[in-house]
C-alpha cells in the first residue's frame, strides 16, 4: 500500500465564504479514483488541479478532497504497483504529482500561516526501507493546520532524519510503515534515532497499515504511541507532550 494512514480529522476553512451546499458523495466512487490514478500515471503532466478546483467551488471541503479522493487514489496506485500494472518510475512520478497537488491546494485554499517560535515541532519520516510517503504529506498538512511546525524527510534511508535530529530540536518524531517486512528494521532504528536527538525526551509515534490492529508492535519497535485512527493524530501527539509536562 502507498499510504501510511496518519490523517487527522480537521475542518479546514477556505478563503472567503462558500455557500453551505452539499455535493452528492462522489469522491469515493471507484471511477473517480481510477480516472485520477490514470491521469497521474501518464508520462505527461495533466491539469488535474483545475478539476479539483471545480470540486471545491461546488462546495467540497479541502479535507474531503484530500482524504476522500487523493488518499484513496494513492492507495489505488499502490495496488497497481503490487499487481505489476505499473512500474516503480511511474509510481514515483505519480506520488510526486500528488504531493505537488497537496501543496497547490494549500496555496489555493489556505491563508499563509506565520511561523510561531513557540510552535511544537514534529519530524515526519518513513521507516527504513519504506518507499511510500504520500501519507506523510497528508500528515504534514493536517498537523500544520493544527499548529505544529512540521519538517518532513522523504528519504528511504535514515541519514537525513538523523542529521536533522542532531542539528535541530523536535518534540516528536513520527514514523510511517506500510508493510510488515520492515518492522524489525524499524525496531533497530528507533533507539538510534533517540540517541541522535538533541531532545533527550523525544517522543516517538508510529502509524501506518503495519500497526493497524497490532498494538503489540508499539513496544516492539520502541515507540511511545501509535495512530490507528488517523483522525486522532493531533490529540495523541499533544497527549504525549502533556504526559511529559506532568512528569516534570
Amino acid at each position: 500500500m502507498v499510504e501510511a494512514e496518519i490523517i487527522p480529522r480537521l475542518m479546514l476553512a477556505h478563503r472567503g465564504e462558500r455557500p453551505a451546499r452539499r455535493v452528492p458523495p462522489r469522491l469515493s466512487a471507484a471511477d473517480d479514483i481510477d480516472r485520477l490514478g490514470a491521469l497521474l500515471l501518464l508520462p505527461e503532466d495533466r491539469d488535474v488541479l483545475t478539476e479539483l478546483r471545480h470540486l471545491l467551488d461546488d462546495g467540497m471541503s479541502l479535507e474531503e478532497v484530500l482524504t476522500g479522493l487523493l488518499a484513496p487514489t494513492a492507495r489505488h496506485i499502490g495496488r497497481l504497483w503490487e499487481e505489476d500494472v505499473c512500474d516503480f518510475l511511474q509510481v514515483t512520478t505519480a506520488m510526486a504529482r500528488l504531493r505537488r497537488l497537496v501543496h497547490d491546494l494549500e496555496t489555493l485554499c489556505l491563508d499563509p500561516r506565520p511561523v510561531d517560535p513557540a510552535s511544537r515541532r514534529v519530524l515526519l519520516a518513513p521507516a527504513p526501507g519504506e518507499t511510500h510517503t504520500f501519507g506523510l504529506t497528508l500528515a504534514g498538512h493536517f498537523l500544520g493546520e493544527a499548529g505544529w511546525e512540521v519538517t518532513a524527510s522523504f528519504e528511504p534511508c535514515l541519514t537525513d532524519a538523523l542529521e536533522r535530529l542532531r542539528s535541530e530540536w523536535f518534540d516528536v518524531l513520527g514514523l510511517s510503515l506500510s508493510c510488515d517486512v520492515h518492522v524489525e528494521r524499524l525496531a533497530a532504528a528507533v533507539p538510534v534515532l533517540r540517541r541522535a536527538s538533541r531532545n533527550r525526551d523525544l517522543r516517538v509515534i508510529v502509524g501506518g497499515p503495519a500497526f493497524a490492529g497490532r498494538p503489540d508492535r508499539i513496544r516492539l519497535v520502541g515507540a511511545d504511541a501509535a495512530v490507528e485512527d488517523a483522525r486522532q493524530a493531533p490529540g495523541i501527539l499533544q497527549g504525549l507532550l502533556d504526559l511529559r509536562i506532568r512528569a516534570c
